[in-house]
């Protein structure tokens, strides 16, 4: 390049891949490639949504725009240009591509405008004046009107002379948008009007005329490239026959009319060139056409003055690369050459296409919702290719769909030598390209490809207006309270924050999958209390199971627990659940193909945003697809006999096993309690992530306070939580199901063994349950049983004879020797700490070392036990029924199937490996040492505690400034606190929680801090969040709640996909223990460009790999321990004054809540009544506005109350089938804090 130097590219992406692409781009990124090549400096723009996209990445500099409607900026563009030196813009296509000021901005700043004049834009972009251009160069054009037509009656009189149908176009229209079709006079008036608002609106120009309309014809265009000097040239025709609502869907190179036609070829493209050279045009255009399909005359429609979305297939047809000669011909006009030379130019005229190219667009829309867009989370893209195959995209794994912006996702392009080649060629890439999350067009456009229409090449503009897509899927029209997808037996192997995850109810969904001819874990419906209305597009075989719910299909009643067979078109309608029971499940044979695998499955944790269906609750207008493959063998209506289903009742007997914390922690009676003959309740506040319990009273505790672990005797340091346990949130009781955090600190006293886990997952408020102790062998011997019970039921679905299966048992008279929940235990000896083992019912081992005390050399022993258990001479019998560690400072949890390893040898090898252990307190331990930037100023925290204090809780010790009570708190001043974190060094001790969320412990006990949490905890943390709690510190991974105090900020530590620099989609967490965090201060400016960076996959982080030596930290110890004693002293007696003041705001606090709160009794009564019916939460939130009044008449869809989480108002409406009805009772006020599921208001029918 002669001039050009550099280009700022004022676009979004694009990236073309002609062979094996991981995750590609539009536009920016295919004028990027080429710059490259040509050894032009690129600069990109992004805005915040684009902020990952891969134009930010792959360009040599990229610029963060203001906002997401900045790519029409043309000031601030031109601006960025100047400032970053560009020599050029370039615009690609869309957004200023044709905009004629800006192109004369461009140049009138100095810098070279890649593409037409200003002039040639202006001209081309009304569209009554390129007819008028296009007739002087005796270009036939479409009979129509001279110039604009200004009034309805004008408009009927001239489609009277035109004669019918006709169109009206908006004269400064583009891309399909501003055109009606008129099929007789009574169409014109409205056709007039809409057309003409169309254009003020899209267009800023109400102007329109009208042409005869074609109903049998082709849309067929020509690429051009002129040299601003009177010469032109053309690379052959393109046919973009297939549209939907005008707008292009598929296209093709060479165009199959036009080969059927040998002439044609030739006078379409001298009359393409005769126009360009008649007006100097200059750079890339395409002169569109309309040829009709039984005379084959060809009419001019308009000139688009800028590179075409479907440049790609002429590119392969031609070997040539257009956006190469574009850059070339703004070198030469920059160089004062005023283009490429005429010799030049005529040396690329081609003779003819080689080969036959497709393109298929790949858009984010639903086509069974009228083509709708559909934004979203894109889980899944793998795209397929082809030796000659190109994908010109900007999605990957991990892209979010924008509604800012052209649902288009990806152009999908094949060449080959013959036309059927490049067809077959397509249909293996549409077929076998994935895309997992929202509705995409992707198997409409291979439905396009395999139709013999299109195979003969007779497509006309009207084809897809007859053509008729069945696609099998399910069309959600309403999704119920909360349905997810869930399988079995979900992520119990992953752990590092990402759930367990899985049915709540196994036993349902497993017999569910058994009647429709599954696999027993795979993946289908949970729905909890309300379900969906499903419009089945394909026939289907499925089963209902689960807690009993009204189920219809078509209106028509049909039964639970049998097989059925649904036809296309039929609708699925769940109700309410009509029983005992909270979840109901729904299987299909087959599951669901296209939703995406995590970690090996497809279940939902919506709390994390992991998983499913797009990480959460299914919702009006999602798309499900199924399997078109029903075998043969799925015929019959097998059905499980009641007698022998599960029974679902209002009260639950729960089998538990003591432990892992239940002697020394819980008092004598608080024992008696957990075990005795009093009921306890189910609260409203019972939820996937945890189910709250309501006691028959308060525990009395057998301590005072929880040490190291915090001030509460529910407090203790940071443990893996096994699944089912009975977890003290304080004195508050809950039950921790499939997506319970795996790791925290606080008691868990009994945990349910695994053959009673489905009974958790069908308890709900208001229901009531008690605990039975029982030993493993009852429990191991519970598990068989129901295994037996689910072998049966398959074996009687295979033969259609339940005759020799036995009802499952759901009671159990325990024996009474359950034994303890220490299960061995041996004193320090030495350099060696205690060791205890502690029970976690049937399947959970818990290690501890110490006694409760923050020590790196637990931790070291930690890590060294985790390695040997893992180690690759590990036993074949342990290596096969392991299924997950948790290791935390001072606590390893070992999760195992425990229906396969005997307990006792593990407990053996265990201790064997304890005794190799030996003494650790010399070793050197392998980490990295990380370097990190912290702001202690951030806006979006201090608007979070705003937010807090405005919609949770408005006054605590804590508030305003987390950071000052942190301190004060800890005997320290705000200063003394932000050098401690800058000069000293933290530990990672444990990753997981949700989300890779890390905990870290100061290195120097010196600097180490103890501080309660929020109370109650905030809905909304950003993301980056150094926060503080207890006695370590925590880096929120994401946006999510918490209730660590809030410290600073700094560097997020997950990426849910894995498309970020240091993370992978196997790895999705950063840190792992050992890993040592320096801080290094930043202010707020300079932290908010570095989490730019990291929201666009750019940031680096950065460590060094070193060993940390226990001997000289044992050393340091020793050499420090008075210090740390006199530090800990005054930090106890602020504490006391803290706990205190703490104690009394938060009664007050809690005393003004109550005021004028109904009490449970008094809404179980009123729910006792089956005119009342309750409007319930369906997330975790605040409660920001209340939009009725008690006695106010409710209908159906009304907003009741809007919440606020996560930064979102979320409203609450009436249920879409609510007759008359009128609010009995409120039970929550404006700033409350809600539970999923719970409830907002009573209403009462009037009907």
């Amino acid at each position: 390049m002669e001039k050009m130097k550099g280009i700022l590219i004022a676009n979004r992406g694009e990236v073309q891949a002609p062979f094996s692409i991981r995750a590609n781009q539009r536009i920016a990124v295919r004028i990027i490639k080429t710059a490259k090549k040509l050894g032009i400096k690129t600069i990109s723009i992004y805005t915040p949504a684009d902020a990952a996209s891969l134009h930010v990445s792959q360009a040599d500099e990229a610029v963060l725009l203001p906002d997401n409607n900045s790519y029409t900026d043309g000031e601030t563009i031109i601006k960025i240009a100047k400032e970053k030196n560009a020599d050029a813009i370039i615009p690609g296509y869309g957004f200023l591509s044709e905009n004629a000021d800006f192109a004369r901005a461009v140049g009138e700043a100095g810098l070279a405008w890649v593409g037409p004049s200003p002039e040639s834009i202006e001209a081309f972009g009304i569209k009554h004046v390129a007819r008028e251009l296009a007739e002087k160069a005796g270009v036939p054009i479409v009979p129509g009107t001279k110039g604009l037509v200004t009034s309805e009656e004008d408009a009927l009189e001239e489609s009277q002379k035109l004669g019918y149908p006709v169109m009206l176009k908006a004269t400064a229209g583009g891309g399909g948008m501003g055109l009606v079709v008129c099929e007789k006079a009574e169409d014109v008036k409205e056709g007039f009007r809409m057309v003409q608002s169309r254009g003020k609106t899209l267009f800023k120009s109400g102007d329109l005329f009208i042409e005869k309309f074609y109903p049998a014809s082709h849309h067929i265009e020509v690429q051009v490239f002129g040299n601003g000097q009177g010469d032109a040239i053309h690379f052959g025709e393109r046919e973009c026959s297939v549209q939907r609502r005008n707008q292009k869907v598929i296209e093709e190179a060479p165009s199959p009319f036009v080969e059927k036609h040998p002439s044609l070829r030739e006078k379409l493209c001298k009359a393409a060139v005769s126009l360009a050279s008649s007006q100097n045009y200059a750079s890339a255009g395409t002169i569109e056409c309309l040829v009709d399909d039984e005379s084959a005359d060809f009419f001019f429609l308009e000139m688009n003055t800028r590179l075409q979305v479907e440049h790609g297939i002429t590119e392969l047809c031609y070997d040539v690369d257009l956006v190469e000669l574009m850059l070339k011909q703004a070198d030469a006009q920059l160089a004062g050459k005023g283009g490429i030379s005429a010799e030049d130019l005529k040396a690329l005229q081609p003779s003819g296409p080689l080969g036959h190219a497709i393109e298929a667009r790949v858009y984010a829309e639903n086509p069974v919702r009228d083509y709708a867009p559909s934004p979203g989370l894109l889980q899944k893209v793998e795209w397929s290719t082809l030796e000659h195959s190109r994908i010109d995209t900007w999605v990957f794994t991990g892209t979010t769909i924008s509604p800012n912006y052209d649902p288009l996702i990806a152009k999908v392009m094949n060449h080959a030598k013959t036309r059927d080649a490049c067809i077959k060629g397509m249909d293996l890439l549409l077929s076998r390209s994935q895309i997992c999350g929202p509705p995409t067009n992707l198997e409409f456009l291979n439905a396009i490809i395999q139709d013999e229409t299109f195979k003969s090449g007779n497509t006309i503009t009207s084809f897809l207006k007859t053509f008729e897509y069945a696609p099998c899927a399910i069309d959600v029209i309403s999704s119920g309270a909360y349905t997810l997808v869930e399988d079995l037996p979900g992520r119990p192997n992953v752990g590092k924050g990402i759930p367990h995850s899985g049915a709540m109810d196994p036993v349902a969904l497993s017999i569910a999958n058994m009647l429709v001819g599954n696999e027993r874990g795979k993946e289908g419906l949970e729905i909890t209390l309300c379900g969906p209305e499903l419009r089945f597009l394909s026939p289907a075989v499925v089963a209902v199971t689960g807690a009993p719910i009204e189920a219809k299909l078509d209106d028509d009643s049909i039964p639970m627990w049998t097989r059925k067979h649904i036809k296309a078109g039929q609708k699925l309608k769940l109700g309410k659940t009509t029983g005992g029971g909270c979840r109901s499940y729904l299987a299909i044979h087959g599951g669901f193909p296209t939703v995406a695998d995590y970690f090996g499955s497809k279940s939902t944790s919506a709390l994390v945003a992991i998983g499913g269906y797009q990480g959460r609750a299914l919702a009006p207008g999602d798309l499900l697809s199924i399997t078109s493959n029903i075998p043969d063998t799925l015929g019959g209506h097998p059905a499980l006999p009641e007698n022998l289903r599960p029974q679902y009742t209002e009260h639950w007997e729960i089998m538990a096993m003591p432990g892992p914390h239940q002697d020394g922690y819980l008092a004598e009676e608080d024992v008696e309690m957990l075990y005795g003959g009093e009921d306890w309740k189910v609260s409203h506040n019972a939820s996937r992530s945890a189910i709250r319990l309501i006691p028959p009273r308060p525990p009395k505790w057998a301590r005072k306070d929880g040490g190291e672990g915090g001030s509460h005797p529910s407090n203790l340091i940071e443990y893996g939580y096994p699944l089912g346990t009975l977890n003290w949130t304080g004195d508050d009781p809950c039950v921790f199901p499939a997506d319970c955090p795996n790791f925290g600190g606080f008691v868990s006293s009994t945990t349910t063994i695994i053959a009673d886990l489905w009974k958790l997952g069908q308890m709900k408020a208001g229901h009531t349950m008690k605990y039975k102790r029982v030993s493993l062998d009852e429990a191991l011997a519970l598990r068989s049983d129901l295994n037996s019970y689910l072998d049966a039921v398959q074996a009687g679905v295979s033969k259609g004879d339940f005759s020799k299966v036995k009802p499952l048992q759901q009671t159990h008279e325990p024996k009474g020797d359950f034994g303890n929940a220490i299960l061995w235990e041996r004193a320090p000896k030495g350099n060696r700490p205690q060791v205890r083992y502690r029970q976690g019912a049937d399947d959970h081992l818990l290690i501890e070392y110490g006694n409760e005390n923050f020590d790196i050399n637990h931790r070291c022993r930690v890590t060294a036990l985790e390695k040997a258990v893992h180690s690759k001479d590990a036993p074949s019998w342990l290596k096969e029924n392991l299924t997950n560690t948790v290791g935390c400072c001072t606590s390893l949890m070992v999760h195992y199937n425990g229906a396969k390893m005997d307990r006792p040898k593990l407990i053996e090898h265990l201790q064997t490996l304890e005794e190799q252990l030996g003494d650790l307190s010399k070793i050197k331990v392998p980490c990295r040492r990380f370097r990190l930037p912290l702001s202690f100023e951030s806006k979006e925290q201090t608007e979070a505690t705003k937010r807090y204090m405005e919609t949770q809780r408005p006054q605590a010790p804590y508030l305003p400034d987390n950071l000052e009570f942190v301190a004060k708190n800890n005997a320290f001043t705000g200063e003394q606190l932000k050098h401690n974190m800058l000069s000293g060094t933290l530990m990672a001790v444990v990753v997981g929680f949700f989300c890779g969320n890390t905990v870290s412990l100061p290195v120097d006990p010196r600097k180490r801090m103890s501080t309660p949490k929020t109370n109650p905890s905030r809905v909304f943390t950003p993301e980056g969040t150094f926060g503080w709690g207890g006695s370590c510190a925590s880096i929120y991974p994401v946006d999510s709640p918490g209730g660590y105090q809030l410290i600073g900020r700094t560097i997020p530590c997950f990426d849910y996909l894995g498309y970020k620099s240091g993370f992978s989609i196997d790895r999705p967490w950063l840190y792992q223990d050992f890993d040592l965090l320096d801080f290094y201060r930043v202010s707020e400016d300079e932290l908010n460009e570095q989490l730019n960076l990291f929201r666009a996959g750019l940031y680096e982080h950065k460590w060094t790999d070193e060993e940390f030596d226990m001997a000289e930290h044992n050393r340091f110890l020793g050499e420090v321990d008075d210090e740390v004693k006199d530090i800990r002293a005054k930090q106890r007696k602020v504490q006391e004054e803290m706990i205190a003041a703490e104690e009394e705001s938060l009664a007050k606090w809690r005393e003004d809540m109550q005021k004028d709160k109904i009490d449970e009794g008094t809404v179980d009564a009123l729910l006792a009544d089956p005119a009342i019916s309750s409007i319930d939460s369906p997330m975790d939130a605040n409660v920001w506005k209340i939009q009725v009044e008690e006695d106010q008449e409710v209908n159906a869809k009304d907003i009741v109350a809007i919440l606020e989480a996560m930064k979102l108002e979320i409203n609450v409406n009436a249920p879409d089938d609510l007759g008359k009805a009128k609010v009995e009772r409120l039970l929550v006020k404006p700033g409350e804090t809600i539970k999923a599921g719970g409830r907002i208001a009573l209403l009462r029918s009037t009907k």
